[in-house]
């Protein structure tokens, strides 16, 4: 394909609820445009844009791809993105690349809970969007039911359709353009006439779409009254700039499988997104001033990337869009992130998994290079000349989190590289080793979202694991204030070991942590001997008397001791606070904490009752609950972290995938009693079979 100018690209990122019909809308539209020669299919495994072998097994697009074809003079770049909602942290870096966002829609479901979200984002990220609505030929299909329902939940901008079914499920013959008043009738590209039976339809439907149009803009107004109507051309100006302005939402209709609708379409997207000329300037940051700056089209060469693949023939291969000037083939450039130097080897464009080499990608294409040494997804390559970084949006934070437990001594050497290269390629998975548990945690979104990134380590690295649930960070705590003397005195024939301390240990409120206070008067313990005292103290606050987990919430006061003018040392101090410490905690009734969330899941109102049993079955306390519109409601709710292990799948499954949710942490609370015997007793059998 030759380079194209920037005026004739069009970036459109497809997006839209698991099982709208996505990957085979894409399929139609590169098989329609010539870029393929036959149509790939999502069931038979022959998609162009899903070819992972995970996404082929399981019929679902995992990872967002790269397509593109031509519609008269202009490049249409489609990035095809999953419909999972536990996949979207990988959908956020493909609308901050895109200019537009083509919402497809269920026409036989209607809007879904990752619609809303889709929509949600594009508005915020400032894209043009287009809606398209598919399987217009299965039974119970219902164009006008599902506009209706876009109409109602998808606030903010007003859903318009300039094409029309001709027929209802498996009577549709095709599609109406409302703009040219043309048919095309089943997968034919040349447009007919309107078919009679369908004339007033038609007319109907068009004038709702003039009188929409002309609303948007007074000069289109006065011509809409001075005229009696518009003309196509002046149709075609005010929907292009309504759409680039948010004002409206153009509606498509398709059963892309047939190939109804699919040539329209085309013609539709290529004219009525903006290309990337029209967005709004990027803003960014000097590296070495950190100061903001702005950059412009025409500025010395810039680009994000947005997505990461390892292939093991090729090994990195990064997806890039250029926001300033051209990328050159085998140029050198540098990372404005870490400041080293990369080049540009192997610049293509990507057609699924197949490359095509280019020599340059002009300003505001997409495309990939290979082999770069230290750049991952988010990262900035620029000229030289002038280093800049773009910041890539927030990815939300997997709370799907899972113990990965090496399968044997050789996967536990390859694990760590393995687990950064599954992350290079998927920015919302993560994984950390924790400092308290010592688990080395993996997190996602789901549990689907985990398992798919344990089988890459297995197949493209050759890593087994094994997963568990990670172990909960209790604390432990004191239920009353005491005050103990700590004495360590140690004769062994030569110098001798001294010291003697006073401590007053009481509790604090929550999540108050840990504190210290010296209050010696009279060099009773010398003040170089304070600060081993308190690392006493803390040694034993590491693991407590109850079950081993560490001591918090706790104020411990140095009020009197004495020393001996030969024997006392630091570290005899030091055990004097250990001594002390552990006085303290038995006598001051331990009691142990649990870590507490606060959840937020949207949800049909419908399912607000099952939520909220479900919730409290899990120890939750209901905070409250909002609606916000569209039939969808928030439900609100701190539920202990032990109970939240499994929910993903359990939200799944009692909203057959229609409910989100979100978590943070909110607070430490005592665990009830009965509870708190078993976890106390399975931790000491945990350090039994330990030691």
């Amino acid at each position: 394909m030759p380079e194209f100018a920037s005026e004739k690209i069009r970036n459109v990122v497809v997006v839209g609820h698991r099982g709208c019909g996505k990957t085979s809308l894409v399929e139609a539209l590169l098989f329609a445009a010539g870029a393929t020669k036959r149509k790939g299919s999502v069931d038979e495994g022959t998609a162009v844009t899903d070819f992972e072998p995970e996404e082929r097994e399981r019929h679902l697009s995992i990872s967002p791809a790269l397509a593109h074809c031509r519609v008269g003079d202009t490049k249409l770049n489609l990035i095809d993105t999953p419909g999972y909602g536990e996949f979207i942290g990988q959908v956020v870096p493909c609308l901050w690349v895109s200019e537009g966002a083509l919402l497809v829609v269920d026409a036989v479901v209607g809007v879904e809970v990752h619609t809303r979200r889709m929509w949600t984002m594009a508005r915020e990220m400032g894209l043009a969007v287009v809606a398209m609505l598919t399987k217009l030929d299965k039974e119970r299909a219902d164009f006008e039911g599902a506009l209706a329902a876009m109409k109602e939940s998808l606030a903010g901008a007003e859903f318009v359709p300039v094409q029309v079914p001709l027929g209802q499920e498996a009577d549709c013959r095709g599609v109406a353009d409302l703009v040219t008043l043309k048919a095309y009738l089943g997968d034919s590209k040349t447009p007919t006439s309107i078919p009679e039976e369908f004339g007033a339809q038609v007319a109907e439907a068009r004038a709702l779409l003039v009188d929409a149009v002309a609303a948007t803009d007074d000069d289109l107004t006065m011509a809409y009254l001075e005229n009696d109507g518009l003309t196509e051309e002046e149709l075609r100006r005010g929907l292009r700039q309504a759409v680039r302005q948010g004002k409206l939402v153009p509606v498509l209709a398709s059963a892309a499988p047939l190939g109804l609708g699919v040539q329209p379409a085309l013609t539709a997207l290529a004219e009525l997104f903006p290309h990337p000329l029209q967005r709004e300037p990027w803003e960014g940051t000097d590296p070495k001033s950190g100061t903001q700056v702005t950059v412009q089209p025409d500025d010395p060469f810039c680009a994000v990337v947005f997505k990461t693949m390892s292939d093991p023939y090729v090994g990195r291969i990064s997806l890039l869009r250029v926001v300033a000037g051209r990328a050159q083939a085998d140029a050198t450039v540098i990372n404005a992130n870490t400041g080293g130097k990369e080049r540009l080897a192997g610049l293509a464009t990507m057609q699924g998994q197949e490359t095509h080499s280019a020599g340059t990608l002009a300003t505001g294409d997409l495309g990939c290079v290979s082999k770069l040494e230290a750049t991952v997804s988010g990262h900035t390559l620029c000229d030289p000349k002038r280093p800049v970084v773009l910041q890539m949006p927030a990815i939300p934070v997997g709370m799907h989190a899972v113990a990965l437990v090496a399968a044997s001594r050789a996967d536990q050497d390859k694990l760590s590289q393995a687990l950064a290269r599954v992350a290079e390629e998927d920015v919302g998975f993560t994984y950390e080793r924790d400092r308290e548990t010592g688990d080395l945690v993996a997190r996602g979104m789901g549990p689907l979202h985990v398992d798919l990134a344990v089988q890459r380590l297995k197949r493209k690295f050759d890593v087994q694991v094994e997963q568990k649930p990670p172990r909960i960070p209790y604390r432990e705590t004191i239920r009353k204030k005491v005050e103990v003397q700590g004495r360590h005195k140690k004769q062994t024939g030569g110098r001798g070991q001294f010291g003697d301390v006073y401590l007053r240990v009481e509790p604090l409120e929550r999540g108050a942590g840990f504190e210290f206070v010296d209050e010696v008067v009279g060099g009773a313990v010398p003040r170089n001997f304070i600060p081993a005292v308190e690392k006493g103290v803390l040694d034993v606050m590491e693991r407590g008397a109850l079950a081993g987990y560490p001591v918090t919430d706790v104020r411990v006061t140095l009020y009197d001791g004495s020393t001996h003018p030969v024997d006392s040392s630091e570290q005899a101090f030091r055990m004097a606070g250990q001594i002390g410490m552990r006085k303290a905690l038995e006598e001051a009734g331990e009691i142990l904490l649990e870590p507490i969330a606060t959840v937020e899941v949207t949800a049909p109102e419908a399912l607000t009752g099952d939520l909220i049993s479900d919730l409290n079955a899990k120890r939750g306390q209901i905070l409250g609950m909002d609606s916000i519109g569209g039939g969808m409601q928030v439900v609100r709710a701190r539920v202990p972290v032990a109970e939240l292990a499994s929910y993903a799948g359990d939200l799944r499954s009692i909203s057959q995938g229609r409910a989100s949710y979100t978590l943070e942490f909110s607070h430490y609370q005592e665990v009830p009693h009965e509870l708190a015997e078993r976890i106390i007793a399975e931790a000491k059998r945990a350090q039994q079979d330990k030691d």
